[in-house]
């Protein structure tokens, strides 16, 4: 899980990065911005899933960047932290799809309920299993996972997809997870890994390798992810299945001996 600490004040990025961190919630990476438009460019790239934001910050205000977030990355959740307390400026945020809304000082049992809310919704494809093109009725909906299964190696964004299809980003998102059960982020780090667990089982490339293969540019995230969803690293799930084919070689050897 992505999150990101959107706040002008150093001193209150540092204080929700202590209280975040020794929550030891699911998060792989924490990124930190320090004005909306710094959120806005960040939440995309990255395909951020939680971002706590101040609501009052220089350049670009926090109401802005949630706007401009949602429609980049629909699946995205944001909870506001802000020392703002009229009753008209807080509907704004829950108008603008908010997750929560918190006031300054929240205590760290307030921010570690807001985020537990949003964490077991997040991906996890080991949970469940992926959707299959055959399972799906939906021509765009087929043509954005062909399109997924064909190119796992490349960056994959929401933008790009609902391009191949003329559809409302946003839209594509809902429809996506209405006809499979699952968000497109969901789907893509499923396939990832089904492809990298082929990839860790038959080929000798390092897992350096296979992660590029599969579309993660950092083989250390790689990582993160597939310990956080096989439960063991990929350098063990690889040395796993090789003793698995060994023993069934020499298994075999025996028999025909």
């Amino acid at each position: 899980m992505k999150m990101m600490i959107v706040d002008d004040e150093p001193l209150e990025r540092e204080v929700l990065t202590m209280i975040i961190n020794k929550e030891n919630l699911r998060i792989s990476q924490l990124f930190e911005a320090t004005n909306g438009l710094d959120a806005v460019e960040l939440a995309k790239q990255e395909q951020m899933d939680v971002v706590l934001m101040d609501i009052k910050m220089p350049i670009m205000n926090g109401l802005m960047a949630a706007e401009i977030i949602k429609e980049d990355v629909p699946d995205c959740r944001i909870i506001f932290l802000t020392a703002y307390e009229e009753p008209d400026f807080s509907y704004q945020p829950i108008k603008l799809g908010a997750g929560d809304y918190l006031l300054k000082p929240a205590h760290p049992n307030e921010i570690r309920q807001a985020l537990i809310k949003y964490i077991p919704a997040l991906d996890h494809p080991a949970d469940r299993s992926l959707p299959t093109i055959a399972s799906c009725n939906h021509e765009d909906i087929i043509t954005i996972m062909e399109f997924i299964d064909n190119n796992l190696h490349l960056e994959l964004h929401l933008v790009t997809l609902s391009e191949l299809v003329y559809l409302n980003s946003q839209y594509l998102s809902r429809l996506f997870k209405q006809e499979t059960g699952c968000t497109i982020t969901q789907y893509i780090t499923g396939r990832r890994l089904e492809k990298a667990k082929h990839f860790l089982s038959y080929s000798q490339e390092t897992v350096m390798e296979i992660s590029e293969k599969c579309g993660f540019s950092d083989s250390n995230y790689f990582a993160r992810v597939f310990k956080k969803y096989e439960g063991i690293t990929p350098t063990q799930y690889q040395q796993k299945s090789l003793m698995g084919r060994k023993k069934r070689i020499n298994s075999f050897n025996n028999f025909v001996m």
